[in-house]
This record gives structure tokens, C-alpha cells and sequence, in this order.
């Protein structure tokens, strides 16, 4: 009796929730058909749920729709489906805009409007329809029937076929490699891009240059380290940017080089602070033996 009970409340609740669910409110719907001219030809004015009596319009006119929304919620889609009274029953879909106060519009030109409207003379039912993500129940009101006057000299030929059959197969054509320029060649700029550091290395062994930097560093690790450390973050910046150049897109390079970056600065600091505190040490020493 008690699980009854409660299932019961539960329908109850249900139920008045439902009620009180909002529901789209729109008034001031309105519409006129519009001459080339820009004269008003014929207008409706409506009230929701009574249909208006039927429109008739040429292909060279337009149709203005005008409405409110009453509701704080602004839809999020607004639109009007016309649908032909014929063996086709095509339908068009019509999006109206709608304004932060509540007021709604489009002004549909028949002559630059979807090519269905050209085949011939046809009767559209047109259907209101307001949607939106926090009320429930979307809001529909079948506005009345218009009926368009195709020109009896250009109207445009309904296609016999299929509308929506498929289409030709595309074959994509990918563009040839670039050619390689010769072995020979590369291979001879090559040389000549290493050739100055080959020199580079004769002229140091002719003058006798001593690496006592280096010599001095392996007698204190804790300054190696850094050393290397240092060292290793430069050449590992210039792998990413060779990474960029190859095949590493910008943002990776950004994360990496922060990283790098941050290394390099800590290590290189302390690697400096040695050399410095070295230079220092000569310096005062050779002063000395001076004086």
C-alpha cells in the first residue's frame, strides 16, 4: 500500500510539473506580401491557433514575417517550413531572426530565394515553429497557405532525375615529388659548408690553444655537471628548432624551448659564476706575484 502510495505522488507530481512546464508565448504574427515595388499587396494579421485565409503572390515579390516572443528565454531557432500542396511535397525551411527584445522578422524574396519556389505555380502550406533548449514543448502554428505565380515565360524545370542521388567519384591527383637535386652536387656544398670548421681546428693546433677551462672544470664535478647540463640545453634548443624546421608543429616547439629555456638560464648562470670566480682568482693571483 505504501510503494502504491508513493507511485502515485510520483504520477501526481509528474503531472503538475507538466502543467506548469512553460510554454512558448508569440503574438503580433504578421504577413504581408510585398510588390516589387515595395508596395504592400496583401497583409494577415494572426492570432494563434487560427490559420489566416490564403496569400497570393507573384515570383517577383516578397514575403515579410513579422512576430514577438514573449518569453524571457530567447529561441534558439525560429523558422518557417513551407511545404507544397502538391505530388512533391517539397519542403523549405525559412530561418527568422531573432532580437534580444523579443521581435522577430525575414523578408523572403521569391526571385533570389530556394529555386522550389520556382517551379511552376504552387500552393506552400506554411508552419510556424519556435524552439528552444529550456522550454519543453516546442511551438507550432500553421500560419495559412500561400500560393506563388511562377512567370509563364521563364519558369524554371522541375529536374526529372533523382534530387539527392550521388554524385560522380572524385579521383584526388596528389602532386609528383620535387626532385632531388644531384648527389654530386649536394654532396660538394656540403664539404664546402664544413671546410671552414676543418680550418677552424688546423689554425687551434698550430697556435696551441689549452683547454684549461675544461682542465679545471673535471677538478671540481659539481661545476662539470652544470657544465654539461648548460651545454647539453643549447644543443638540445637547437634540436628543436631542427624538429620545427622538419616536422614538429609550433606549439610542441614553444613547451619544449620553456623548458630548455629555464634550464639552460639556471645551469648557464652557474656555469659563469665558476668562470668568473676563476678569472678572479688569476687575476689576484698575477697581482700578487707582481707585487
Amino acid at each position: 500500500m505504501a510503494k502504491f502510495r508513493s507511485l502515485l505522488v510520483l504520477t501526481l507530481l509528474a503531472s503538475i510539473s507538466t502543467v506548469l512546464a512553460e510554454s512558448w508565448k508569440v503574438s503580433d504574427i504578421n504577413l504581408a506580401v510585398i510588390s516589387r515595388d515595395g508596395g504592400k499587396k496583401d497583409e494577415r494579421k494572426l492570432e494563434y491557433p487560427h490559420a489566416g485565409e490564403d496569400l497570393i503572390a507573384d515570383s517577383t515579390d516578397s514575403l515579410k514575417f513579422t512576430f514577438k516572443v514573449e518569453n524571457k528565454e530567447r529561441p534558439h531557432q525560429a523558422m518557417v517550413l513551407f511545404k507544397s500542396q502538391d505530388e512533391f511535397k517539397d519542403e523549405i525551411m525559412v530561418a527568422a531572426s531573432v532580437k534580444s527584445s523579443g521581435k522577430g522578422r525575414f523578408e523572403l524574396n521569391f526571385a533570389k530565394a530556394d529555386p522550389k519556389f520556382k517551379y511552376g505555380t504552387r500552393k506552400y502550406s506554411m508552419a510556424f515553429l519556435v524552439g528552444g533548449s529550456k522550454v519543453d514543448e516546442p511551438f507550432k502554428y500553421t500560419l495559412g497557405n500561400i500560393e506563388i505565380h511562377a512567370p509563364s515565360s521563364n519558369s524554371a524545370v522541375r529536374p526529372s532525375g533523382v534530387e539527392y542521388a550521388a554524385k560522380p567519384e572524385i579521383h584526388h591527383q596528389f602532386r609528383p615529388d620535387q626532385k632531388l637535386i644531384n648527389t654530386v652536387v649536394s654532396g660538394f656544398f656540403t664539404v664546402l659548408v664544413l671546410a671552414p670548421f676543418t680550418v677552424l681546428f688546423l689554425l687551434w693546433s698550430q697556435l696551441g690553444i689549452k683547454f684549461e677551462p675544461l682542465k679545471a672544470l673535471t677538478q671540481k664535478p659539481l661545476e662539470l655537471v652544470s657544465a654539461l647540463v648548460f651545454f647539453g640545453s643549447l644543443a638540445g634548443i637547437e634540436y628543436v628548432f631542427y624538429s620545427y624546421w622538419t616536422h614538429v608543429t609550433l606549439f610542441p616547439v614553444l613547451q619544449y624551448l620553456g623548458v630548455l629555456s629555464l634550464v639552460a638560464v639556471v645551469s648557464g648562470r652557474s656555469v659563469l659564476s665558476a668562470v668568473q670566480a676563476r678569472r678572479i682568482q688569476r687575476t689576484s693571483g698575477s697581482a700578487k706575484k707582481e707585487l
